[in-house]
């Protein structure tokens, strides 16, 4: 049976949570953000739902652009600080983190195994969060954590809520389409 709760569960189910990175001047941050989707394959966007209060917030408008990056499991606390941490609080969270960026494209993380750069198209106002919506411009990726057709095959850190995160199973079940014809 369902509670009727909804302030208490609100954002609590498995997913993962991506470290958006972001710079505008001589300033550059990284948040976690739980609250990312694609949105579209053509034209390809891809949207976070970033807290108007968050000091990475004004670097995304200020510079109309932003990094999407996935850590494997092995980089969950690096995750889970990028969310604890404030910019606004001083000091550098790329370095108290132990992350670093790819010297020829200054939005990836070393270490991701997949990224994504977006250009900002479109804010939409969502509540106390604003949804920016970002045209893919560029596509990083570890090719050592996809099988040969093209899956994801390594180890994902998937939150769980109240900083626990848990990985994905080395077990996989695959369901064709036609399985279902």
């Amino acid at each position: 049976m369902l509670s009727a709760q909804t302030t208490r569960f609100f954002g609590y189910y498995p997913g993962t949570v991506a470290l958006v990175t972001a710079e505008h001047t001589d300033t550059r941050n990284v948040l976690s953000v739980g609250w990312h989707t694609a949105l579209s394959a053509e034209p390809p966007l891809y949207g976070v739902a970033v807290g108007r209060e968050r000091a990475t917030h004004p670097l995304i408008v200020e510079s109309g652009r932003f990094g999407v990056n996935f850590l494997p499991f092995a980089a969950a606390r690096a995750v889970q600080g990028a969310g604890v941490l404030s910019l606004h609080d001083g000091g550098d969270k790329f370095a108290r983190l132990g992350l670093a960026v790819l010297p020829d494209a200054g939005l990836a993380l070393a270490g991701a195994y997949l990224h994504y750069t977006c250009e900002v198209v479109e804010v939409v106002p969502t509540g106390d969060h604003d949804l920016f919506v970002g045209r893919v411009t560029g596509v990083r990726y570890d090719p050592a954590m996809y099988d040969d057709s093209g899956l994801f095959a390594g180890e994902a850190a998937v939150y769980l809520g109240r900083s626990a995160y848990v990985t994905t199973a080395p077990g996989r079940a695959v369901y064709p389409p036609e399985d279902f014809a």
